[in-house]
């Protein structure tokens, strides 16, 4: 049996999920004939549906958002107005795209349940008096860079409900939510040409992972600030003829750059290494005929990355470096000397980094250091 939606003459359809014979239909009365052995429950059922269809109506006549499509979506979606029914959806589809950014949002979504004590929360209890509470909630001993993220997939997980007509609008959209600034105003960290050659020399255990955790960080500098997914999955087969050639996994764009002699010193160090057709260990363990496993792979580089983030914090305490360093700082580090102290123009280093466009480039360069600062006043003055 089929339910019709009519709303400024156009119409949609959604299926009771209840089958009768057609004999047993009264048209008049639309209802189940007495001679159906269930008629009062079907009935009733039916009566069920067509009260669910006119809350629908009134709840999105009320904020101007009544049609005949959005009639059918709130009704078709009435079961899955839980938070966390609409999280798992956003995380099972983020995952094959994104595996660090399914566990970041993963991690937000554990937050909002350890905040509300409980898996069932009805998306419209989520006003923004409950999202300023959160806020509060996420911000105990947390940088506001941190709760800024956990409230990007909240955020997300919201819309989602707002497509489905779940909710009207999303309450952090509200003018009665403020959320938090990000307290990260200085520029990014970024190491001097002298720093990295002091990381480069330090004297670590060969083969430990801070020793790994060392080179990748080096050869990323050395590779024009290349991502430690594609350093982690970086095969001996990109390397021909003194050059590097790869497709970034990121953006899927075509490197290929002269391989200088910093980074050849630092993959003559794996030269004899058994990696499974990979410079460094990192994925060394999944087996080949896995290794095409984009999922698998995900969640090798994401398990590693944070390792070696964390290794990369006690190598920069040991070269006397008062920053916290990780690998996306090689990234930042090679744009800040190409262009402050080699003057490398921009559109360059966008090509270099494999950017798709100048204004990603100049985030990375929007900090001039003093070097900078003092030569442009210099020629002004």
């Amino acid at each position: 049996m089929i339910l019709k939606i009519t709303h400024n003459r156009k119409r949609k359809y959604v299926s009771t999920g209840i089958r009768i014979d057609p004999k047993h239909w009264n048209a008049d009365r639309q209802e189940v004939r007495r001679g159906n052995s269930t008629h009062n429950k079907l009935n009733h059922e039916l009566e069920r549906i067509r009260e669910d269809a006119m809350a629908a109506y009134r709840e999105l006549n009320r904020n101007r958002q009544a049609s005949a499509d959005a009639i059918k979506k709130r009704i078709e979606y009435s079961s899955k107005d839980n938070f966390f029914t609409l999280a798992k959806e956003y995380l099972d589809a983020l995952k094959p795209e994104s595996f660090y950014s399914w566990k970041q949002a993963k991690v937000a979504v554990e937050k909002v349940k350890q905040f509300h004590g409980s898996d069932q929360l009805p998306v419209n209890l989520i006003d923004p008096d409950f999202m300023t509470r959160l806020q509060a909630h996420l911000k105990k001993g947390r940088k506001n860079s941190t709760v800024l993220k956990n409230l990007a997939a909240i955020k997300n997980i919201l819309n989602l409900a707002v497509q489905r007509h779940l909710l009207p609008m999303n309450p952090m959209n509200s003018e009665n939510f403020r959320m938090v600034k990000n307290e990260q105003h200085g520029s990014k960290t970024k190491l001097s040409l002298e720093e990295m050659h002091t990381i480069e020399k330090l004297d670590l255990p060969e083969g430990s992972n801070i020793w790994h955790s060392r080179n990748a960080f080096i050869l990323s500098f050395y590779f024009c600030g290349m991502r430690f997914g594609d350093v982690a999955q970086l095969r001996w087969s990109n390397i021909k003829n003194g050059r590097l050639s790869y497709d970034m996994a990121k953006t899927g764009n075509h490197i290929s750059i002269p391989i200088k002699d910093g980074a050849r010193a630092i993959l003559d160090r794996y030269q004899q290494a058994d990696n499974n057709g990979y410079v460094f260990p990192f994925l060394a363990s999944i087996p080949e005929d896995e290794q095409g496993n984009h999922q698998r792979v995900r969640e090798g580089i994401g398990s590693w990355n944070a390792l070696v983030n964390g290794q990369l914090k006690d190598i920069a305490r040991a070269a006397g470096i008062d920053e916290e360093i990780s690998m996306h700082v090689a990234r930042h580090s090679f744009a800040q000397y190409g262009v402050n102290d080699r003057n490398i123009p921009p559109y360059k280093m966008m090509m270099l980094l494999g950017h798709k466009s100048i204004k990603t480039t100049m985030q990375y360069l929007k900090s001039l250091d003093l070097k900078t600062v003092d030569s442009v006043m210099d020629e002004i003055f």
